[in-house]
């Protein structure tokens, strides 16, 4: 026994990450209406929003979100434009005297930690390589400077973010920094990078082939 210490340790010390990464992804079960409120009640009131933002029509959307809530999983589409500026109002940001992606680059330094012990994770994050290629006639609807795509296992860790206090000390350096579009996906296909695949894929088949080979040779 003592033989295979190591692999038995290792072997728990693996069981309960793989555990612990299934509970945080688990369904949950849909918001509930006191939930609902508690959430907008801190939204409405300690959520940063610049100066001219339309804090009730933000609030009515994302009410609209929670009360349509399946308990499913939801990957949110962020779409960012820098503003020209940064924008003005009484938060921090509103005096901050940095670049916008200084400010932006602030707001993610915080916010990673937070959506990762949550359970929630980005999945995929990129600058902008220019204009729209097809549409964005409109000029709102064209020359995004960054897109985000975050999977939150359900909808409440969407809320619990943007109510976490930590979150809220430095949101401000987002909403002030650029416009914020968020877009709810659900989940139909997901595909990981070949790249990823390819060698987890060539490894399994080596280590099985080796296995084979040792038993039947």
């Amino acid at each position: 026994m003592e033989r295979f210490s190591f692999e038995l340790v290792l072997g728990a010390l693996l069981l309960a990450f793989v555990l612990w990464t299934w509970r945080k992804q688990e369904p949950r079960r849909p918001l509930q209406a006191a939930e609902i409120e508690r959430y907008l009640e801190i939204i409405a009131t300690q959520f940063p929003v610049p100066d001219g933002a339309d804090r009730p029509a933000i609030l009515a959307r994302l009410r609209h979100f929670a009360e349509h809530d399946d308990g499913r999983d939801i990957y949110m589409t962020n779409l960012l434009r820098y503003h020209e500026k940064m924008a003005s109002g009484p938060a921090p940001a509103g005096s901050f005297n940095g670049s916008r992606d200084a400010a932006n680059a602030i707001y993610e330094k915080n916010t990673s930690p937070i959506l990762l012990t949550s359970g929630a994770f980005p999945i995929f994050a990129g600058t902008v390589a220019g204009p729209n290629v097809v549409g964005g006639s409109d000029p709102v609807d064209d020359n995004w400077s960054r897109v985000l795509v975050v999977h939150y296992p359900s909808r409440r860790h969407f809320f619990d973010l943007l109510t976490n206090p930590r979150y809220l000390a430095k949101a401000d350096f987002k909403t002030y920094a650029m416009y914020v579009g968020l877009v709810p996906c659900q989940r139909q296909l997901v595909i990981p990078d070949f790249r990823f695949l390819a060698p987890a894929g060539a490894l399994i088949v080596f280590f099985a082939a080796a296995w084979l080979h040792a038993i039947l040779g």
